[in-house]
């Protein structure tokens, strides 16, 4: 099997600096799931509540450590990426196992909030998620999706290497990669070897493409294989940052945020099931235009849309701008008649489905 060559030094002083210079916080885990726990780190990642970040990550470093690292490295490429490239690197080697962060001193915890309090500080890109949307779901790519699918892997590694346009690459490179996800084809040969070598062969820089192989071979995720395609319409330049606008929130019967329960937790399903049985009007919508097998996949996904995924510090640039308008339109793999409509509606009833969540355990 293909393992790519080491990436990081256990004793990089750079980050050994870091480590020693950390001021180690003293945290009380938090009595929640480990799923609601991942749920609150994220979302503290993405608006740069360091407090809650680092309770879930305690919560998650005493219930279940390896879901802790996961998750960090997951984070890194969809909520960092290309904003801080710096910041990933260090999530990668701060991730890179127990051993290597023995080196770095002070323990399993000094090294979880030292990398939560980073990531929080980060600027933020979520190109790389929006984008995997986009070609996974939106419904305008149908075609496109059934044409790259048909190709083989020779195809796809042309598609990379000559730098094809960004969806039709993008494609490519999850089939060549052979990660799970939901376009993938079964039987059909993968080489994620050559998929890299590919991605160097269209002049994207070697670092990028060693920390996407290294985020890759953590994580089996279909971010980092996107990351580096990314770059060849990333501008040149200073790019500016601002926060997205976040709406109003509510703290819960158990702490948290209420935005942290979402569909991807028992208790956030349970409280989204409750609200698409209310009168709201998002929920009426739902009910009547919905398949019942798809309303909780529907609601979820637009809920991330408008609250869960918002972030501080995004950086601004045209390409990213474009996806993060693609996926608003496309995550439900369905033709509507307007898409922002049910945006609007949601984002309307985030008061409502407050008053579900609140009570939520």
């Amino acid at each position: 099997m293909y393992q790519p060559l080491p990436l990081f030094n256990a004793a990089d002083p750079a980050f050994r600096v870091l480590a020693f210079d950390h001021n180690v916080p003293t945290t009380e885990p938090l009595q929640i799931s480990a799923w609601v726990a991942m749920s609150a780190l994220q979302k503290g990642i993405r608006r740069g509540n360091v407090d809650l970040a680092t309770r879930a990550a305690a919560t998650l470093l005493k219930v279940d450590p390896g879901k802790l690292w996961r998750r960090l490295a997951g984070i890194a490429f969809e909520d960092v990426g290309l904003a801080s490239i710096e910041t990933v690197g260090l999530v990668m080697a701060g991730t890179a196992g127990k051993t290597v962060r023995q080196h770095f001193g002070g323990g399993e915890w000094a090294v979880a909030s030292l990398l939560v309090k980073q990531m929080c500080q980060a600027r933020k890109c979520r190109a790389a998620d929006d984008l995997f949307l986009t070609i996974a779901h939106h419904h305008e790519l149908k075609a496109l999706r059934g044409d790259v699918t048909r190709e083989d892997l020779r195809q796809h590694l042309t598609r990379v290497s000559e730098r094809g346009a960004l969806l039709g690459a993008s494609l490519a490179a999850l089939h060549g990669s052979g990660i799970r996800w939901n376009g993938q084809v079964a039987g059909k040969a993968t080489d994620p070897k050559a998929l890299f070598a590919a991605m160097r062969s269209a002049g994207i820089g070697h670092d990028i493409v060693a920390l996407a192989d290294q985020g890759f071979r953590r994580t089996r995720e279909a971010l980092p294989v996107l990351l580096p395609l990314l770059t060849l319409a990333l501008p040149s330049g200073e790019l500016q940052a601002q926060d997205d606008e976040l709406p109003p929130f509510v703290i819960g019967h158990n702490g948290l945020p209420t935005y942290c329960l979402d569909m991807f937790s028992w208790e956030g399903k349970a409280a989204l099931s409750l609200f698409l049985k209310s009168n709201a009007t998002s929920a009426r919508w739902l009910r009547k235009y919905i398949p019942a097998s798809r309303r909780m996949a529907v609601l979820g996904g637009g809920l991330f849309r408008v609250e869960g995924g918002l972030v501080r510090q995004r950086i601004e640039w045209p390409a990213a701008q474009t996806l993060r308008s693609l996926a608003d339109s496309g995550y439900h793999h369905l033709k509507l008649a307007d898409p922002a409509d049910l945006l609007q509606m949601i984002r309307a009833d985030l008061l409502k489905l407050d008053e579900v969540r609140h009570d939520a355990h």
